[in-house]
């Protein structure tokens, strides 16, 4: 009894066991008690995603459907084939492989001397292998799309489950044609700021350039750097790239008539889908004359939709300038780029980081959140200001979609918890973060349901377009105010919460009576 008694009587408290390190947080479910500062929708890194079997089969399947839809041309009652570009590619191909020069005197050629090297490597391997063209050309196609995903992955499931989305609501024409190239070099550029590798993410933007021009609208877009040591190493790196691609095309002969480009594009008209042939689509809808195939397209003629077209050119220049004035030359204040320095690891060095318990740089992870909010920036910017070019552009191809979607997937996947750099004292719950991010939001629907009409236009209806029939027509009026809507909601989003007056002083209290 005494035992049992003196059992139960109160004494001294034992302390409680130490907690476990964060680090070592088993993982529940993919994610661990770390992942609480990678944001909605991110893990930690070491743990296994959750819902990537989910991933993995939705990429697949979709591809597969995709993968169906272009090699077997046109069937399931589509009115037009998107292998006629894969034919053209071809062409040029051949004619480059066996030592041509660049297809210039072709009106159709519209593209920076680098995409020649795109369209030779699906060449090299129908030369290598039993593989035809346009089956070589759709496998190059899905290792960007793969290599896209995984990147995307990484970062975020929402990002990558967009982007798988995204392609799939667009259609086959995502695959037949070469603009996954610079898509995915853009992003590339975007998740190497978000990473602090400005030299590598300048690398990419001139890949991206050399294939098609649009990427290069990435420098007007970069955030104004506090000092110029990431510019320079981002400009280090566009240099790197012009001068591989310079030695390539000088090789092989390819750097004759390197700018022919240039007449072809502007010498184009009035596409029949971009925004501005909107009131020509109503005039034929109601009678009047249609579109002609001309320079690889279906375009208005006429000196009303020239007049048009050349509206839109200078439409596109003043846009790009005044978005350039207004991002570095405003009074907002500039934005500190962290950046990883080029030997993290490097010990006994006077200049390197020293190393925290979990094997990372003191710089490293200090800068990992500035560097999101750069990449965010870099991100948002783009998608507003490519949003701009393309509903102003003379010519609105479908697969010009694909660029908006790889910008709206790297908006995704860098978005910071936190405020953006420059208006100090907005955290994540505030009112004009969360209004950003619901407009942001906005904007990736918008697209997702622009690429799924756009589909349908093409190439599963394009005919009825081209005959000014009712319901495709109005249908195609509907789609072009989409775009519209969602170019306002992704420049209402760019513009944020108002800058800081750091400059002004504070105001003093009036002297008491």
């Amino acid at each position: 009894m005494r035992a049992r008694r003196s059992a139960s009587l109160p004494g001294p408290r034992r302390p409680p066991p130490p907690a476990p390190p964060a680090a070592a947080a088993p993982c529940v479910g993919g994610t661990s008690a770390s992942a609480a500062s990678t944001g909605p929708g991110r893990t930690a890194p070491g743990c296994p995603r959750a819902g990537a079997g989910r991933l993995v089969a939705a990429w697949l399947v979709t591809r597969a459907l995709l993968t169906v839809l272009v090699l077997t041309g046109q069937t399931f009652g589509a009115q037009q084939n998107v292998q006629g570009d894969l034919r053209i590619y071809a062409d040029w191909a051949s004619t480059l492989g066996h030592g041509g020069g660049l297809p210039v005197g072709d009106e159709r050629w519209q593209y920076p001397p680098a995409a020649a090297i795109a369209f030779v490597l699906p060449e090299l391997a129908h030369a290598l292998s039993a593989l035809s063209y346009r089956v070589a050309f759709v496998g190059l196609a899905l290792l960007v799309d793969a290599a896209v995903t995984v990147a995307l992955a990484r970062r975020g499931r929402d990002a990558a489950w967009f982007w798988t989305l995204g392609l799939t609501a667009l259609g086959p024409v995502a695959l037949a044609r070469f603009d996954l190239l610079p898509a995915a070099a853009a992003l590339a550029a975007v998740l190497a700021v978000a990473r602090g590798r400005p030299g590598r993410a300048g690398f990419a933007i001139g890949v991206g350039a050399a294939c098609k021009v649009w990427p290069v609208l990435m420098l007007v877009a970069l955030p104004r750097p506090a000092s110029w040591a990431p510019l320079r190493r981002l400009l280090g790196g566009l240099v790197g790239a012009v001068v591989m691609f310079g030695a390539v095309l000088v090789a092989t002969g390819w750097w004759r008539d390197a700018f022919g480009f240039v007449g072809a594009q502007q010498a184009r008209g009035l596409q029949v889908e971009s925004v501005a042939a909107t009131p020509f689509v109503l005039v034929h809808m109601a009678g009047g004359p249609g579109p002609r195939y001309s320079y690889g397209s279906l375009q208005f003629d006429g000196p009303w939709a020239r007049a048009v077209a050349t509206a839109c050119s200078l439409t596109e220049v003043v846009v790009i300038v005044a978005a350039a004035l207004w991002w570095w030359l405003r009074a907002a204040p500039p934005i500190e780029w962290p950046f990883a320095p080029r030997w993290p690891f490097a010990p006994g060095l006077p200049f390197a980081p020293r190393l925290t318990d979990a094997g990372t740089s003191e710089a490293g992870s200090a800068g990992s959140a500035g560097s999101r909010a750069v990449a965010e920036v870099l991100a948002s910017r783009a998608l507003a200001l490519v949003l701009v070019v393309v509903v102003t552009a003379r010519v609105l191809s479908p697969q010009y979609l694909v660029w908006l979607l790889a910008l709206a997937a790297a908006v995704i996947a860098v978005r910071p918890a936190g405020a953006l750099p420059g208006w100090p004292g907005e955290g994540a719950g505030s009112r004009p973060v969360r209004a950003a991010a619901r407009r942001g939001g906005r904007v990736a629907v918008g697209l997702l349901a622009v690429a799924a009409v756009s589909q349908l236009i093409y190439p599963w209806r394009y005919n009825d377009v081209v005959q000014g029939r009712i319901v495709l027509s109005v249908l195609l009026v509907l789609r072009n105010l989409g775009m519209v809507i969602v170019c306002w909601w992704a420049l209402r989003a760019v513009a944020g919460p108002p800058p800081s007056r750091r400059g002004r002083p504070p105001a003093r209290p009036m002297p008491p009576p």
